[in-house]
């Protein structure tokens, strides 16, 4: 993977200062001290590969955004935008082992570019660390804002010495083009924002062999989100030594929008290897955070209608969508405009939400998840973790509305339920 046609130039950074940065942006401790609205929505994929260094395992960290989630300048006759990514990778102990900060700019011929969710920027680094278990938080920021969206994963790097067949991790890519000594160039896409199925698209891996005279028998095939295998393909691959490069067509043209699996399996004499990848078909004229339309409905429950909220769940799949659209068109605040912005904070929120409240449930579906998904971020947050003669407990203040919401965690294992009446009525606030 290290014969990409393209390669932008690292930037000098001191990790001392890079670790301190990131550490302020996770580090705040009250919500309304996090600026919420209008955070720069992007996508990131992870592949794991082996590396040329003796005893190391190489990572790629691809990352995407759509030009209308950047914040664009006019200069002379074009329109720029720069943002930044930063990335902090520590091992189990949360030691920082490793770390980058580049800056990347876009341009756009004129206006409608800049709010293109057809146009998209696409930028990667890579990482050489031991096989082992870590945690890669990520920061990307329009630097035009100074707008930070966070992101944390962990992430197991594989030995892929171990053994006598061993394959990489399975990465998108387009443009791919071929040579006699295999593949030459490609470029990455992202696994997780796949909007565009009309244009050819290929599964690129690797294959590490210390098998000799043997050719590879390559199977793979695609379960749609429900589990049922909906495509398959079986063949066989001429064995090019100790590391063979393979690719192999993805037809998506004919699949819904929607999460998916592909699975992988090579097998050599008696050997296997075997790998899996999720990916996100989504659409190009809704938010970037919905993937699973049966999902987004049932996270509309909080300002729905219940006549309407029926209406979509009973729909057929056909139907299902454009019901959908429907909903949220007749509360565009900007109908002459391509973007909804209402429905893009709205499921901004449930992103946020499932990020910072998760637990024993979604994080949309907690009584905090609730509140900010409604409300949005509160204007104050009064805390009390050590309470002497109470439970821990929050308080929610907005200032707008003139309410506050009481939160306490009555089982002491950080799930802070609402105390003051029920969803029902907050959700009836928004219309009075």
């Amino acid at each position: 993977m290290e014969k990409l046609n393209t390669r932008h130039q690292n930037l000098v950074i001191i990790i001392i200062l890079f670790f301190l940065g990131v550490s302020q942006i996770f580090g705040q401790t009250d919500i309304h001290t996090f600026q919420f609205s209008g955070l720069p929505v992007y996508h990131w994929d992870v592949v794991n590969v082996n590396s040329p260094n003796q005893d190391q395992s190489r990572i790629f960290l691809y990352f995407k955004t759509a030009f209308d989630e950047l914040t664009f300048v006019r200069e002379d006759s074009i329109y720029k935008a720069k943002y930044e990514i930063s990335v902090v990778i520590a091992d189990e102990d949360n030691f920082q082992v490793d770390g980058k900060v580049w800056q990347e700019e876009v341009k756009a011929r004129n206006y409608e570019m800049t709010n293109s969710r057809k146009f998209f920027s696409i930028t990667y680094e890579q990482f050489d660390l031991p096989p082992a278990h870590y945690r890669i938080t990520i920061g990307f920021t329009d630097l035009e804002t100074k707008k930070t969206r966070p992101d944390k994963k962990k992430l197991k790097l594989k030995d892929f010495r171990k053994g006598k067949l061993a394959i990489s991790d399975i990465a998108f890519v387009r443009n791919l083009q071929v040579d006699s000594l295999g593949v030459k160039s490609f470029t990455p896409e992202i696994a997780d924002y796949i909007v565009d199925v009309s244009r050819e698209l290929h599964g690129y891996f690797e294959i590490y062999s210390r098998i000799k005279d043997e050719n590879y028998e390559i199977s793979y095939h695609i379960r749609n989100a429900k589990g049922k295998k909906i495509f398959t393909h079986n063949y066989k691959r001429r064995s090019d030594g100790e590391r063979t490069l393979e690719n192999f067509p993805l037809s998506l043209g004919d699949l819904p929008q929607g999460r998916y699996e592909l699975r992988l399996n090579v097998k050599q004499g008696n050997q296997k290897s075997d790998t899996k990848k999720n990916f996100f078909i989504r659409w190009t004229d809704m938010p970037s955070t919905i993937y699973d339309i049966d999902l987004a409905i049932k996270q509309i429950k909080y300002i729905a209608e219940k006549s309407e909220w029926d209406k979509l769940k009973k729909a057929d799949p056909e139907e299902q969508l454009e019901t959908f659209k429907k909903f949220w068109k007749k509360r565009d605040p900007s109908p002459g405009t391509p973007a909804n912005e209402w429905m893009d904070d709205y499921f901004n929120r449930v992103a946020y939400a499932n990020a910072k409240f998760s637990g024993f449930r979604d994080g949309w579906k907690s009584d905090m998840g609730m509140i900010f998904i409604i409300f949005g971020p509160p204007s104050d947050v009064e805390r009390h973790p050590f309470a002497v003669d109470s439970k821990p407990y929050e308080i929610w203040y907005y200032y707008n509305i003139n309410k506050q919401f009481v939160f306490m965690d009555e089982s002491g294992f950080g799930e802070y339920r609402l105390l003051t009446r029920s969803w029902e009525d907050w959700r009836n606030l928004i219309r009075h």
